[in-house]
């Protein structure tokens, strides 16, 4: 799997106006395979607006992307379209479930759409729910479908798990199991996860650290000590 390349990605809404907006203004940063990476920030700092450039839900004004030494900044809605559904595996702050069908019903839907999906039981077995296969979203608690939500993604054998405020509507305790679970993909999957958040505990468990402010990468280290997420006090 090759890296993932972004340089000088800048997204700039009404150009050259007098409210004109520079939500990202020439970021730049490179991704190992497989690696665990948390980008902090504060609300507003353009971490969403990257991530949804990331995901091919949004287009860049300028710079380059590079995934599998394919340009995503410059590829049309089409292109884009197969790309966040091939390559591309998201989990939001709320769980978006299809909410008439059950666990594994919601994750083999997702495998439908991929070219080359993992089994979905076994997926759901890796995310602790193999017991819970047969019940619907509203039979389920927060912790549950947001496992299910983890799963409908990890089943697509998507190159990039991008989470944006993963544990935003989730308890300390269940939030911490939730970012353990991401943690394991990225390990047992060899998948690039990336963490979208404002929450700073998350990134102590981070094997990099990207931090964004005012639409500007202001740091971008590798963590030495880092620690697993069992050792953070949530």
């Amino acid at each position: 799997m090759d890296q993932i390349i972004v340089n000088e990605l800048s997204k700039i809404y009404n150009p050259g106006l007098d409210n004109e907006v520079r939500a990202l203004d020439s970021v730049s940063f490179s991704l190992n395979p497989g690696e665990f990476v948390v980008i902090l920030g504060a609300s507003g700092a353009g971490k969403s607006t990257l991530l949804n450039i990331l995901g091919g839900m949004d287009n860049a004004t300028s710079g380059s992307y590079l995934v599998a030494n394919k340009d995503v900044a410059k590829e049309n809605p089409k292109e884009l379209q197969d790309f966040r559904r091939k390559d591309v595996g998201f989990v939001f702050q709320f769980y978006n479930l299809m909410p008439n069908l059950t666990a594994l019903e919601n994750v083999e839907l997702a495998a439908s759409v991929a070219d080359s999906p993992l089994d979905s039981k076994e997926v759901l077995k890796n995310v602790g729910l193999e017991k819970r296969e047969n019940n619907f979203p509203s039979q389920l608690s927060g912790g549950e479908q947001q496992r299910v939500a983890i799963a409908r993604a990890i089943v697509k054998n998507p190159t990039l798990l991008l989470c944006d405020e993963p544990t935003g509507a989730l308890d300390s305790h269940t939030g911490a199991s939730i970012i353990k679970l991401l943690y394991d993909v990225a390990a047992n999957y060899k998948k690039t996860v990336i963490i979208v958040t404002h929450n700073s505990k998350i990134s102590q468990c981070a094997e990099r650290l990207i931090r964004i402010s005012d639409g500007k990468i202001v740091s971008n280290e590798v963590v030495e000590n880092r620690k697993k997420p069992e050792e953070i006090a949530w």
